[in-house]
């Protein structure tokens, strides 16, 4: 069974290989790379500007007259040998381009050559063929021809890989090849990353640019939009462009939808795919029965969302974390609900969950409400007594008001008083001494 296993294992990887890297070569010319084009056994050109595919497969004249990718190229090599010629030797294959070498050999058998392959970089998809041996007398010829297929090279293929081979032609002597293919553009190697030329969205190589994903076009201009993702949430652009069209958290980028800030308080926890929504938003929006019913002790809040809410008990300290970009790690939200007003907390997030510590809680508040009707008759003696010093005032300011005014003294009724002249002699009153005479006046 394990065997069997690894069979199949192997055969699904085959497969798996072919259709990742097979299925280069049947893109459109215009959408290869240059490293692509090659492993595909195609012809590059360099040239910024060109009209048409800076790839081919059948070059013509006139298609590239400048700058044409030139491929590097081992040399033919050979070493003779006593009784084989060339004993060993190197060559530079292209993909699917087939390359040819003769070896002479002395055989009294005419035997056939036979191959072995010893080892590759890269795969064993290179084709070999051997033709009948030409003999005048003890002196042979045969010819050996090596193509790369279009799925030798992979994508971790460089500049120049190796195969190399043992040919035996029946005498003591063996001939070594090593095969040089090309499975990458030099150019490629020089790429300009974030390039002006592509509008920095792609990095410049070989006169071509490689757009970031999310981005295409000849300079990588083009933003690619996906609208399936979007679903059902309005598309920020179709409402006047304000801050609020991104829960005040971004701004309406280019594909319709709120890029989200970074430099905010909270930004870390700002959701891309919900129009920037804060965690105070989405807390208050998905937890509220767990805000209103907390009682301010730790534990799990159970209700229908599947990110669980974790309760901790309020801590001061704690809402001075930073992280590691030195953002504050507890938001500081509040909210009003119905039946319990204003509800303040601070709020966390992570791959478990969100956390919250209540700085006052439901109970609190309902509390407060009924320690405030124990003052009710204290207020209503207040208004009575209020109500009394009016109600003096108002009698005092009627009296005022209907108060006979006094008489005038130049008013008749003084004149008719029938006045009496009366004497008499006031017994205690004395009269003022009239003269007086100093007894001891004129003895000095």
């Amino acid at each position: 069974m394990r065997t069997m296993a690894s069979v199949c294992f192997m055969v699904f990887m085959l497969v798996f290989v072919q259709n990742v890297f097979g299925n280069i070569c049947t893109k459109n010319e215009n959408s290869l790379t240059c490293d692509e084009c090659i492993r595909c056994g195609g012809e590059w050109c360099r040239e910024r500007k060109l009209p048409t595919s800076h790839c081919v497969f059948t070059s013509g004249d006139g298609w590239c007259p400048a700058e044409r990718e030139y491929l590097p190229a081992a040399g033919d090599k050979s070493t003779k040998g006593i009784e084989v010629n060339p004993v060993s030797a190197e060559r530079t294959l292209h993909v699917g381009k087939k390359n040819k070498l003769d070896i002479q050999y002395t055989s009294k058998t005419k035997e056939k050559p036979k191959m072995l392959i010893l080892q590759s970089t890269q795969s064993f998809n290179i084709e070999f063929d051997i033709d009948e041996p030409e003999c005048a007398g003890t002196m042979c010829v045969a010819t050996v021809s090596a193509t790369p297929t279009q799925d030798f090279c992979n994508v971790t293929g460089g500049v120049s890989e190796y195969v190399e081979v043992s040919i035996n032609v029946g005498l003591a002597e063996e001939v070594k090849v090593k095969y040089y293919v090309v499975c990458a553009c030099p150019c490629s190697g020089k790429a300009e990353i974030r390039s002006p030329v592509c509008n920095g969205n792609g990095n410049y190589s070989c006169g071509i640019c490689i757009c970031e994903p999310g981005w295409t076009g000849a300079s990588c201009e083009k933003p690619i939009c996906d609208e399936t993702k979007r679903g059902d949430v309005v598309q920020c652009s179709l409402n006047p462009r304000n801050d609020e069209d991104c829960n005040g958290n971004g701004y309406c980028g280019i594909c319709e939808t709120c890029v989200c800030y970074t430099d905010r308080e909270g930004s870390q926890y700002f959701d891309q795919d919900n129009n920037c929504a804060g965690l105070c938003t989405i807390t208050n929006g998905d937890y509220e029965d767990c805000l209103v019913n907390s009682n301010g002790t730790s534990g799990m809040c159970f209700n229908s969302h599947p990110n669980p809410l974790i309760m901790q008990r309020y801590n001061v300290s704690l809402t001075n974390e930073r992280d590691y970009e030195d953002k504050k790690v507890w938001v500081k939200c509040n909210e009003t609900f119905d039946g319990c007003g204003m509800l303040e907390y601070f709020a966390k997030r992570d791959e478990r969950g969100i956390y919250v510590m209540m700085v006052n809680l439901c109970n609190e508040i309902h509390n407060e409400a009924i320690v405030a009707d124990t003052k009710v008759p204290i207020i209503l003696g207040v208004l009575g007594i209020v109500a009394a010093v009016a109600a003096v005032s108002g009698v005092m300011l009627w009296k005022h008001l209907n108060t006979v005014p006094p008489v005038p003294l130049n008013d008749p009724q003084y004149q008719n008083i029938d006045a009496e002249d009366c004497t008499g002699e006031n017994p205690l009153y004395k009269p003022p001494t009239s003269s007086f005479k100093n007894p001891t006046y004129g003895k000095w």
